[in-house]
């Protein structure tokens, strides 16, 4: 459809794309998250607040409202958007996201807030880790936004599995193979 990304992301690096998702996609927001995109979502806000947001940013307005979709600031393409039907799964949504935008899956933010995630030494986080996870694990990262400590457990493994069928598999951006991400890592909690 050559939709245009916000001149403030224009020749960005992909991973730099941010969205702000409505309140009905606050799943999609998380799982855009996982797939290493910064993602903003919020249970009440209005339509007028998404396009400020939208604008702002810059970011690029995902909302499953099709009256949204015929604003003048979208439909001139000032704010750029994608309607995402809402009887899609989250996982089928995502998909539809990526591959509209041509987008690789990344490294993974934090799946909570959208931070991004720096590793850390076992020891220093030792008091906050499970006692079974600590003995089995020496792998662990933490939210630089909201310090939420994080590890690549079973969770994290069913996520990787589905996020490996989202990827478009002739998408091979960033010297990433076979759909496989850079840290290949979104840690449980």
């Amino acid at each position: 459809r050559g939709l245009q990304l916000p001149a403030g992301q224009a020749g960005r690096d992909p991973g730099a794309v941010t969205f702000v998702c409505d309140a009905g996609l606050g799943g999609l927001a998380r799982w855009l998250r996982a797939a290493g995109y910064e993602a903003h979502w919020q249970a009440d806000v209005d339509d007028d607040e998404l396009i400020r947001q939208a604008r702002t940013m810059p970011a690029i307005l995902l909302t499953t409202d099709s009256l949204l979709m015929q604003r003048g600031v979208i439909r001139d393409g000032l704010v750029p958007a994608v309607w995402v039907p809402p009887t899609l799964k989250k996982t089928e949504q995502l998909r539809l996201v990526l591959s509209e935008l041509q987008l690789p899956v990344r490294d993974p933010r934090c799946m909570s807030c959208g931070g991004e995630l720096r590793r850390v030494d076992k020891e220093a986080v030792k008091d906050r880790i499970p006692p079974r996870t600590y003995r089995w694990l020496d792998e662990y990262f933490v939210c630089t936004v909201c310090d939420k400590l994080m590890w690549e457990g079973t969770h994290w493994a069913r996520i990787e599995r589905t996020l490996d069928t989202i990827e478009p598999q002739e998408n091979d951006r960033q010297g990433q193979q076979g759909g496989k991400r850079r840290q290949g890592r979104m840690p449980d909690c």
